[in-house]
């Protein structure tokens, strides 16, 4: 599937799952479903070797500056409105630390990973989540959420993920392109749930 609709799905899945109650909760929700979401196609290189993998591997980039930009924008947003998302992190600041030192070398392993391989398994899901649930356990939560329904999204691709690697041979359902038809169905689903949720919260 494509960048934005891993994101509205993590988000849409985090809602549902965690059912926030306050804009804090919101906050966390939005954050770690925003960035699990996209976390798992960290392995995608830039491909100019045709114009079908430039416009994929551009897509994954355009996902993963998205879910960041959504991500500090929320994050401030919290802490302009006197939530304790940012305050919550400062409070226990040697676990935030070793949490972020695990994630930043996940993240270079993925990044010099085959697409679809070691970032698209459930050791990978573990250990990223772990890393995030250390900087904050909420945040943490929703980005496993976030992270999960990226892999299942991705099994109903017709390219096969090493879901259980270090197991060779990938798997998939077979059932949709990842840029076409069903992407655009989950994608307006999860954009769905996620103003439902929101405006809920007003």
């Amino acid at each position: 599937m494509m960048g934005k609709t891993h994101i509205a799905a993590g988000i849409a899945t985090a809602f549902v799952l965690m059912q926030p109650k306050n804009v804090s909760e919101l906050a966390i929700a939005t954050v770690g479903g925003s960035i699990g979401g996209v976390m798992a196609d960290i392995d995608v290189k830039i491909d100019r070797s045709n114009k079908y993998a430039k416009n994929a591997s551009m897509d994954a980039l355009y996902g993963e500056i998205l879910a960041i930009v959504i991500s500090i924008s929320v994050l401030l947003s919290d802490f302009l409105s006197g939530g304790y998302v940012i305050p919550s992190i400062a409070n226990h600041w040697q676990m935030s630390v070793i949490g972020l030192a695990l994630f930043f070398i996940l993240t270079v392993i993925g990044e010099h990973s085959k697409h679809r391989d070691k970032t698209h398994s459930a050791l990978a899901w573990t250990l990223f989540s772990i890393s995030v649930v250390l900087i904050e356990p909420g945040i943490g939560l929703a980005f496993a959420i976030g992270y999960g329904s990226h892999l299942i999204l991705d099994l109903f691709n017709k390219s096969p993920i090493r879901l259980f690697y270090p197991r060779e041979g990938g798997i998939c359902f077979k059932v949709c392109y990842a840029n076409q038809l069903g992407n655009e169905l989950f994608l307006a689903g999860g954009v769905f749930i996620m103003t439902l949720y929101i405006f809920q919260m007003l």
